[in-house]
Parts: structure tokens; sequence; C-alpha cells
């Protein structure tokens, strides 16, 4: 089992550098019936784990989110919790759930390095998951503790997924101010990102665009990142082929969707 889990995380590069997204979307639910397969002989197995946490995130965020949110939604808690399992194989994390955000907040001061990927893929996880249920307090109540997991992941290696955290804080302080957003640090965390990803990961366009360009409604903004998406080669780094394939399919999509948004 061990094998098989080297053996699939060091492939997984192959699906994400896929360039052809209809092949990567037929392709993912085999992956991650696989991933279950295994988990299911080998249920502690933090690999396999962290692979599938990654799975349910990025084939919901890149090919089921916008068609079918309720879908992507049981998918981003399905993949929430084998990060959590993952994180779970500490006893301190085992009641990340139920306890409070000063006890939480506390065990991450103890993390280190290596606990940065289940921590990273729990946040994201969970954010896509109250992000697509607003409407559930008990959701959006265990948004300070997602903020404070993936602030921990900054500390700890803010380039982690092509500048993760910082994308996600960009995301994050998007909202208008009146709901706890911060237009100005969004702008930072967005700027920071591209620094780290050399401007090379379109993505990260897609997401300042569709976020901090409409929240503070910055048109010309707004049409200059998604263009810059189109023009830009795909691909230019390890393992975001096929992130920036899907990107410039969201981009085309957001342009269309201009006179709606503006």
């Amino acid at each position: 089992m061990r094998s098989t889990a080297d053996v699939i995380e060091g492939g997984v590069g192959a699906l994400y550098d896929e360039a052809d997204p209809v092949l990567a979307k037929d392709a993912f639910p085999a992956q991650l019936k696989l991933l279950e397969e295994l988990l299911y002989n080998s249920p502690r197995n933090s690999s396999l784990l962290v692979l599938a946490a990654q799975g349910f995130a990025g084939y919901s965020f890149l090919f089921v989110e916008d068609s079918n949110p309720a879908r992507a939604a049981a998918f981003y808690q399905r993949g929430r919790n084998y990060a959590l399992r993952a994180l779970a194989s500490q006893k301190k994390f085992k009641n990340i759930k139920t306890e409070s955000l000063d006890a939480l907040s506390k065990e991450l001061k103890t993390t280190s390095r290596k606990d940065a990927a289940p921590l990273f893929w729990a946040a994201f996880n969970w954010a896509g998951e109250i992000n697509l249920k607003k409407d559930s307090p008990e959701n959006l109540a265990a948004l300070p503790k997602v903020a404070a997991m993936m602030r921990r992941v900054k500390e700890l290696d803010s380039d982690y997924y092509f500048a993760g955290p910082e994308l996600f804080f960009g995301t994050y302080y998007s909202r208008p101010p009146m709901l706890g957003g911060n237009p100005k640090k969004a702008k930072a965390y967005f700027d920071k990102a591209q620094a780290i990803n050399q401007g090379k990961y379109l993505m990260g366009y897609v997401l300042e665009a569709e976020y901090y360009a409409v929240t503070v409604q910055d048109k010309s903004l707004f049409e200059s990142l998604l263009k810059k998406v189109a023009n830009l080669p795909a691909g230019q780094l390890p393992n975001a082929r096929l992130s920036d394939a899907v990107a410039k399919e969201k981009a085309a999509h957001l342009l269309e969707k201009e006179n709606d948004l503006f």
C-alpha cells in the first residue's frame, strides 16, 4: 500500500499537467474512486488522505462548482474530511470541527512545515463548502477557523500550491467592507501571489478579476486581467497546465457576463 501511494503521489502531476480539460474531467472521478478504494484498505495513510483532499478540491473547483454548486459543496465536504483525517493522526487535531477558535489557534502554533499540505487542503475545501452554503449559519461560523488554518499555512509556506495562501486571502478580503472585507488588503495579496508565481499562474488572474475587480467595480482591470489570461500560454509552471486551461475557459465565461457584473 505504501508503494502504491508513492507511485500515485509521484504520478499525480500527469493529471494536473493534462492540456485537454475534457479528458481531465472524464478521468478525475476514476482517480478519486481509486484513492478511496486504497484508503478503504489503508485508512490512516496520510499521503493518500492528502491526495484525496486535493483531488476533491480540484475536481470541485475546476469542473463542478460552476454547473452544480450543491454537488460541488458535497465534494468539498468530502475533501475537507479527508484532510482533517490526515491532521487527526496528531492527537491535538482530533476535534478541529467542534473545538473553539482559541483552542485551535493555540494548536496551530505548534505545527511545522510538514503540516502545511493537510492544513491547506482542509481550509481550501472548507472555504469552498462555506462559499456554496452561505445560507448556513453553522458553515459561516466556521469561517474564522478556516482563516486561522490558512494563515498558519501562509506562515509555514506562503508559496505552497502556486501561492495558494496568498490567493486565498486575496479572495477572502475581496468581500465588501460591510461584510468584513478589505479591498486594499485583497489587492496586496493578489499582487504577492503573482510575484511568487512570476505572473505565470493564470487562475490567479481569474480569481482577482472575479472577486477583487468585481467588488471594487473596476471594469478596466477586470477586462485586462481576463484578456491577459486569454493571451498568455498555458503550462508555464509545472503541474499548472490543466488549471491554466480551465482558467482560459472561466475567463471567457466571465467576459460574457461582464454586463451583468458591472
